[in-house]
């Protein structure tokens, strides 16, 4: 007799604090990664990670913004998923970016969570179009003392230092995670910036993270500092910086929690927090010579910004189980965001200047007034068993935000499981997402101009899923889906101001089987196909610009020994069309191989190595009209070696 389905999607709402042995029955297109599998594939960072998720592609801008790209949804956009670390969103308030996190190492990763489509399995988070959590060690539930110590070195001078350990007691638990990382990467070719100029652009970065969490009882406090500073890549203004030009996204928060059951039906989760995040850049934005917007510049265009904004935010929410068959959620979220501090020196913009002048008053990068909000945020969920077999859940929630007007979202999925190996879900919501400080209130900046009119990108999708376990360690899964996006956020063309203008529909499959085959042998396999058109003003096209209409992934571990391994992994990612009045040709398709050797004794000492990208492929972003002609190179051939101990 088959065990109630309501039991299992109970159990799949705490994969924050469990393994996942249930997470198929979740309400969601989800994918879950544990270590072991992201180690024996190869991943390094964060980013590594998201590329083995079927549908996932990334994208980037000038500044090398590195932002995930889910279903071909607004690629040239920020914001399109969330990002939580331990269930706290650290998308930043400039870009609504989380790029500063994308390199945080997969040693201090228990374990990813993606959800594909709209919505989120982390409470009160309505995601766009996908949300990603990231459940660091902090979060295990286990007894006893454990950490580790790792580090690697690689190609560009790259080196890697770190470690996490926590300490257990009956009554409390204190965790805490440190790291340095560093690498001196340029561009893999040499490119030619929109004003003629040819060379090789920075693309190193910097970052030192700190993370702590202490709980006791009832109680817990976490706390993260995160200090990531890259090369200025291919420049604020379309043309190549200089070579020691840097760029800098600090962030910062704390969060208390008191979570309490008052009942034996009723509990309560009370939350707290305070964030800050910014963004700054140092480097010479054009070369000497150059003439923009009317002036010429000898020495050429000097540019020193610091932003700093700081979010406070208060969380109450309530889990009700009196009502037979039913777990209810609601809660409440308000929010504070400004901009706190901003400092704009430049180049002299007037008579051809070269001296040195604080703008931060005058001409501002940025309207600072403007810039703050508050925002409160309702949500309601309800899980209902309507039989052993089905079952049914239901979100609701709304935002009003001070300078946006109300707007409100709305999913239910079904699911049903006839047997015990099949699984069937039927999914509709619609979701939105908030315009960031860059969208909104730029300023005197010719390359983009904010507009503080704008209003939120909406999202309505269609999802069905269906799920075949022939074993606890085997699962096929075919996902169908379609999605209409409304008022996205694109750059005008003939001004580059932020507008409500873009019309996406998109329609898709992906289809992904992944096994563990014995004790240490795991393989994977995705390929997933988008197809639609994209309605900008009056222009459509029967295509979907500057996204990969087929992306096929593939990765297989393999014990050679009991303390040996290898790991093979391939992607392939289809050409990007460009936009209708856009004469370039298409963004090359990208293929890449890679390989992994890695030995590992029972003691917890390792030593991993890769080469990444074997055929040494250029993987290129795709560039706005009138910006590099061909595109963005960022990646190459790589490798690495990693070694480490875990205790």
């Amino acid at each position: 007799m088959m065990a109630s389905l309501n039991d299992d999607m109970l159990q799949a709402t705490q994969l924050a604090n469990e393994t996942n042995q249930n997470i198929d029955y979740q309400p969601f297109i989800l994918s879950v990664w544990e270590q072991k599998e992201l180690f024996s594939f190869g991943a390094k960072t964060l980013k590594d990670a998201l590329m083995l998720i079927p549908g996932v592609d990334m994208t980037g801008d000038t500044m090398n913004n590195r932002t995930p790209v889910i279903r071909g949804s607004n690629p040239l956009a920020y914001g399109q998923t969330k990002l939580a670390i331990d269930g706290i969103v650290v998308n930043d308030r400039t870009f609504d970016s989380y790029n500063a996190y994308l390199d945080f190492p997969i040693e201090l990763i228990q374990r990813i969570e993606v959800v594909r489509g709209s919505g989120s399995f982390i409470e009160g988070v309505n995601g766009y179009s996908g949300t990603i959590n990231v459940i660091t060690y902090a979060k295990e539930e286990k007894s006893g003392d454990n950490g580790s110590i790792f580090g690697s070195f690689g190609n560009d001078s790259a080196r890697q230092a770190g470690f996490f350990y926590t300490r257990r007691t009956p009554n409390w638990k204190l965790s805490s995670d440190l790291f340095y990382q560093t690498q001196d990467a340029l561009s893999p070719i040499s490119v030619t910036d929109a004003y003629g100029n040819t060379g090789f652009a920075p693309l190193g970065s910097t970052q030192f993270g700190l993370g702590v969490t202490y709980s006791y009882g009832d109680f817990s406090l976490k706390g993260r500092l995160n200090r990531f500073e890259s090369g200025s890549a291919f420049g604020n203004v379309y043309a190549l910086p200089n070579m020691d030009g840097t760029q800098s996204f600090p962030s910062w928060y704390i969060e208390g929690e008191y979570r309490h059951p008052l009942s034996e039906n009723l509990s309560i989760d009370l939350k707290a927090g305070i964030m800050e995040d910014g963004w700054e850049s140092d480097s010479q934005t054009l070369p000497p010579g150059t003439t923009y917007s009317g002036n010429t510049y000898p020495n050429g265009f000097w540019a020193f910004y610091k932003l700093k904004s700081r979010s406070v935010y208060e969380k109450v929410s309530a889990t009700y189980t009196g009502i037979e068959n039913h777990k209810i959620t609601a809660g409440y979220t308000h929010k504070f965001e400004k901009v706190i501090s901003l400092s704009a020196i430049t180049t002299e913009t007037v008579n051809n200047g070269t001296d040195l002048v604080d703008y931060s008053d005058s001409a501002p990068f940025l309207d600072k007034n403007a810039a703050q909000r508050h925002t409160d945020e309702f949500y309601l969920g309800d899980m209902i068993e309507l039989s052993d077999q089905l079952a049914l859940s239901l979100n609701v929630g709304a935002t009003k935000a001070s300078n946006i007007s109300f707007h409100s979202y709305k999913r239910a999925a079904l699911v049903f499981q006839p047997y015990r190996q099949h699984i069937l879900k039927f999914m509709v919501g619609d979701a939105y997402r908030l315009p960031s400080w860059q969208e909104m209130y730029t300023l005197n900046n010719p390359a983009r101009i904010g507009n503080p009119d704008l209003e939120p990108e909406h999202a309505i999708s269609y999802e069905t899923q269906y799920l075949y376990k022939p074993t606890a360690d085997a699962s096929m899964g075919i996902n169908l889906f379609y999605i209409h996006n409304t008022e996205q956020i694109t750059s005008n063309t003939a001004d580059h101001t932020f507008q409500n203008v873009g019309e996406r529909n998109i329609l898709g499959f992906e289809t992904e089987f992944r096994e563990k085959i014995g004790e240490d042998d795991n393989v994977a396999f995705s390929y997933s196909y988008i197809s639609g058109e994209t309605i900008k003003g009056n222009v459509t096209t029967d295509y979907l610009p500057f996204a990969s209409q087929h992306m096929l992934k593939a990765a297989l571990s393999y014990a050679l020994a009991p303390e040996w391994k290898v790991g093979l992994i391939g992607r392939y990612s289809s050409i990007k069309e460009r936009r209708p009045n856009d004469n370039r040709s298409a963004t090359d398709a990208f293929t890449t191989a890679d390989i992994v050797l890695g030995w590992e004794n029972y003691q917890g000492f390792y030593v991993q190595g890769a080469i990444k990208n074997l055929a040494d492929e250029i993987y290129r972003y795709p560039s706005p009209p009138s910006t590099y002609q061909d595109d963005y190179p960022v990646e190459g051939r790589t490798y690495w070696v990693r070694t480490g101990w875990k205790f």
